[in-house]
């Protein structure tokens, strides 16, 4: 029997905005148009078929705690509700190519965090002006279209900070304890480490800043 065909805005909603392409579209929006008439390919995307990755709506009894490596986690770390992606702030491996690339506040950037150990390239926007002096930039995460299109290649660099929403945790957290995490928007699924030096009660949730972020 034919499903009944998704609402393209539901379905978008319900996508996560990366636009890998793993799906086989471009975009999330091609691809949510696609389910207008298919909603059983809704399943050709990684981050809602087959995934452990908790989604914003979901209950605490139906989070299972272990990445894809089966490890366990203390929490979900989830982007601010009003940011295009995770929020990062990262550390170039040579700060002076901030400056030489002319970096600023808007721009797409285009790296590896491998300080953390992590293959696979990040892409960005920058949403404040650099930090010329440290070398240091804060970007939102977000997917590889708009870097195939305008994005400016950082190389190589250490990610000092995580910040986000910290989703159903296990436990209490407490300030300058390490705790493993899970970022949603994980294109690996795997549980990184980082050390609370920032916890706020806020009207979307537990605010929470990361630093010293390791893949363990």
């Amino acid at each position: 029997m034919r499903q009944t065909p998704l609402n393209v805005e539901e379905a978008i909603r319900r996508l996560p905005g990366k636009d890998c392409g793993l799906c086989g579209r471009k975009t999330c929006f091609e691809f949510a148009q696609t389910l207008r008439d298919s909603p059983e390919q809704i399943e050709r995307c990684v981050f809602i078929a087959h995934s452990d990755t908790p989604q914003v709506s979901a209950t605490i009894n139906e989070i299972t705690y272990r990445d894809i490596l089966d490890r366990e986690y203390d929490f979900v770390l989830e982007k601010m509700p009003t940011d295009l992606g995770p929020r990062e702030t990262i550390l170039l491996f040579n700060p002076a190519n901030l400056e030489r690339l002319g970096v600023k506040k808007g721009d797409v950037l285009v790296g590896r965090p491998a300080a953390a150990g992590c293959p696979v390239s990040h892409c960005g926007i920058v949403v404040s002006e650099p930090d010329f002096f440290n070398g240091m930039v804060e970007w939102q995460v977000i997917g590889p279209m708009a870097a195939r299109e305008r994005g400016v290649d950082i190389g190589m660099y250490t990610p000092i900070a995580y910040e986000g929403l910290a989703l159903f945790p296990r436990q209490k957290l407490q300030f300058g304890m390490r705790y493993f995490f899970l970022p949603r928007y994980c294109m690996l699924q795997v549980r990184h480490s980082g050390l609370v030096n920032m916890l706020a009660q806020r009207q979307e949730g537990l605010f929470v800043r990361m630093e010293g972020i390791m893949l363990a």
